[in-house]
């Protein structure tokens, strides 16, 4: 991608990312997954966990499409 310093924090990589046509669509979801990372880093809450946990099946299927994405191959 000709990019000379690649970020060290989810937010930029996922901005970059969506730039180069890799999240198959809105970096929305990607930021709120890196946000609920984040908001569960140090706060171990039932309601925090929670929330986290209502996003993992989104999570899933859109990690699988961009490694389906990114490899060229298909996810078994």
């Amino acid at each position: 991608m000709g990019i000379p310093d690649v970020p060290n924090s989810p937010k930029p990589v996922f901005r970059l990312a969506n730039e180069n046509n890799l999240l198959g669509g809105t970096i929305k979801p990607w930021l709120q997954y890196a946000d609920a990372r984040t908001a569960t880093a140090h706060d171990y809450s039932g309601e925090k966990a929670r929330d986290c946990l209502e996003l993992t099946g989104r999570f899933i299927k859109d990690a699988i499409r961009l490694y389906e994405t990114v490899t060229s191959e298909r996810w078994e």
